[in-house]
């Protein structure tokens, strides 16, 4: 197998065990960071939204639905924090946690996961009938719908998508069913897939989260850690941020990587 270079991340943070006080996880898999470096930690189960500062100081915390798995979780610039559950996105004050409404949608609930744009605007796994990608505006309008996003490219369904966006609008969504990730243009258009089935390097096994970072570098977790793209889909490189795995990963603006992994919370920097 590919041996990772020990220098290639270095730790900056870590925090987190297992428990049920502030600061302690059971089963957390999604992670966002705003503009202010604070941090936002959501359990699957349960509906446990925790609240950090930049230096993983529990600052508050709050519960969306506590009865429906937690699939999604992202945060804008302004701390608004974004929440999936139910087919549904929530909006919270990330500060307080205080109920800012849904986002509306005219077809209906039906979302399983969400990103957020540069430009403030979102980008949205939407599932009722097929597998669709949605795009909203800074203003929570939609401009964009691709249209069976996976499933159109391979014929196979897909149940279980998830999605993240570049810096120059790029989006990517990895469906975990086909097991790769589908490349789509800012304008919607399909572009390119990779990955696959299978344990080589570049390939996935149970892959479960994905991130874009600042230089438009494409990473997916799955059993083996968490891999690395270019942007053309390339393999670069696999390792295990902290040592663990990532249920879910995140990048902030000086482009550190920030991952959860069930009881702990990791921030690490990455060589260039």
């Amino acid at each position: 197998g590919i041996r990772p270079e020990p220098e290639f991340a270095t730790v900056l943070l870590k925090f987190g065990s297992e428990g049920i006080g502030p600061g302690m996880f059971t089963d957390a898999r999604s992670i966002a960071v705003d503009a202010n470096g604070n941090i936002y930690v959501g359990e699957y189960s349960g509906g446990r939204i925790q609240a950090f500062d930049s230096s993983g100081k529990f600052v508050t915390q709050w519960t969306a639905d506590p009865k429906m798995p937690l699939r999604g979780l992202a945060a804008d610039r302004k701390g608004t924090v974004y929440v999936v559950q139910s087919g549904k996105i929530q909006k919270f004050e990330g500060s307080t946690g205080a109920s800012l409404g849904n986002v509306n949608y005219g077809e209906g609930s039906g979302f399983d996961d969400v990103a957020v744009a540069a430009d403030g605007g979102l980008v949205t796994a939407w599932s009722r009938n097929s597998d669709d990608i949605v795009r909203f505006d800074a203003h929570g309008s939609p401009v964009k719908t691709i249209k069976e996003a996976i499933s159109s490219v391979t014929d196979r369904s897909e149940l279980n998508q998830r999605v993240a966006i570049d810096g120059s609008g790029n989006i990517y969504a990895l469906g975990t069913f086909n097991g790769a990730v589908f490349k789509f243009s800012p304008d919607g258009k399909y572009m390119n897939k990779f990955g696959g089935d299978g344990d080589k390097p570049g390939q996935f096994r149970a892959p479960q989260a994905i991130a874009v970072d600042g230089k438009g570098r494409v990473y997916v977790s799955d059993i083996k850690g968490v891999q690395i793209f270019d942007a053309d889909g390339r393999f670069l490189q696999v390792f295990r941020p902290g040592g663990g795995g990532a249920s879910g990963m995140v990048f902030n603006d000086k482009n550190e990587m920030f991952v959860v992994d069930r009881t702990k919370v990791v921030k690490v920097a990455l060589k260039e």
